[in-house]
């Protein structure tokens, strides 16, 4: 399926939220998790991803409204959920969009010509 035929929510989703497959996996582990409160270091070993990795997706995605975070000056700061309901309905329909194949490969397909331009 050509990405021109998924819905263009789901196309603008992506193109807002998921430059890279990192930026899709935190997305994913937050919004499944929606009540875990933890360090970048948690969320790395939860999702198998290095910390250093996933520390600058957790950034802009707290600039972008979708995370925050408590800190303290004695430790690394606490992130959770707070996205709103909005963004929460466009994740579901993402996830939905995901769920079928021809979807999943049009959407990879995209993030990977993102992630390429980022090189």
């Amino acid at each position: 399926m050509p990405i021109d035929d998924i819905a263009p929510e789901i196309i603008d989703f992506v193109d807002k939220y998921i430059d890279q497959f990192v930026d899709w996996d935190v997305l994913v582990y937050f919004h499944e998790n929606p009540d875990v409160e933890r360090k970048a270091a948690g969320v790395a070993l939860d999702i198998g991803r290095r910390q250093a990795t996933i520390e600058p997706v957790l950034h802009v995605l707290v600039v972008k409204g979708v995370l925050e975070y408590e800190s303290d000056e004695t430790s690394d700061p606490n992130y959770n959920y707070c996205a709103s309901a909005e963004f929460r309905k466009s994740m579901d329909a993402f996830l939905a969009a995901t769920r079928d194949r021809a979807n999943r490969l049009a959407i990879v397909g995209k993030v990977l010509q993102k992630e390429a331009r980022r090189l």
